[in-house]
């Protein structure tokens, strides 16, 4: 890849394992792929930031250095968000048993950014013109975004060069895609925004039930779906991944045997030559 890749990965519907994608993609390409890789949490609720580092240490960086509240300048009449460079609130190798993934961490004070930036032209436009000056050092910048369209996640998506969307095969979230589709359409032509759909891939999957079987097959051959290219991997539901963040570890880490880790692992590769293609 000549230019760093910018993925945002992103759906309005909770708990379908966005975070979790985000996070062990991130670190399997870091390192089986030995990619220069930027994880970037603009989800106030810092989950993909807690899945790498502790709560402590997250506590003490964001005292001592800075997070994405800073980056996109929240609260910034009390603090020092307008004078913060991006490449500040980076936390480099933030896991040492994977060199080459690096870290942006998120902070709850996110939640307010659409009422601190509701009045600033070009809001959506501020991560994108800073990141500009660190993608030179990246291979692939994956962003986790929040499960809605609003400020921080346009902020994503206009920096981006594509979206990918981990989605639960079930009905109600066949009725989001399609949903989400629409709405990033208007994004595209409302803002401007120069991006494409990398693919969705099917996560917490039960390949026992026959339900989830059916939504998968259903969804691939729809008609109405034909421009969303399905990743052919899909995540299972496993323990293993549900417990990997207590410890602040990617599944790679927490155990390599999984099968949760095995499919991030094929997901990691199909992703990869999808950016690169």
């Amino acid at each position: 890849m000549s230019k760093a890749q910018v993925v945002s990965f992103i759906n309005m519907k909770g708990g379908v394992g966005k975070t979790t994608c985000a996070v062990n993609i991130a670190a399997y390409l870091a390192r089986d792929h030995q990619k220069r890789v930027l994880l970037v949490d603009l989800d106030p609720q810092t989950n993909a930031s807690l899945s790498v580092m502790s709560e402590k240490r997250w506590t003490k960086w964001q005292d001592d250095h800075g997070t994405m509240a800073d980056i996109l300048e929240v609260d910034s009449k009390h603090r020092r968000s307008e004078s913060l460079k991006l490449k500040d609130c980076i936390i480099h190798d933030v896991l040492e048993e994977i060199p080459g993934l690096d870290l942006i961490p998120s902070h709850l004070k996110l939640t307010f950014l659409d009422l601190d930036l509701a009045a600033r032209p070009g809001r959506e436009r501020i991560f994108g013109r800073k990141l500009d000056k660190v993608l030179p050092d990246y291979d692939v910048v994956l962003c986790d975004c929040a499960p809605n369209l609003m400020t921080g996640t346009q902020n994503a998506l206009y920096a981006s060069d594509s979206y990918f969307i981990p989605m639960q095969p079930d009905y109600l979230s066949s009725i989001g895609l399609e949903l989400l589709l629409d709405r990033l359409a208007y994004l595209r032509k409302s803002l401007e925004f120069k991006i494409s759909c990398l693919g969705a891939a099917f996560t917490r999957v039960r390949a026992h039930l026959h339900y989830h079987q059916e939504t998968m097959e259903n969804l691939r051959d729809s008609k109405s779906l034909k421009r969303v290219h399905f990743f052919d991997t899909y995540i299972p539901e496993n323990i293993k991944l549900a417990e990997a963040p207590m410890e602040s570890r990617p599944i790679a880490l927490h155990d390599s045997s999984a099968t949760g880790a095995d499919a991030f692992r094929n997901l990691t590769a199909e992703f990869l030559k999808r950016i690169e293609a």
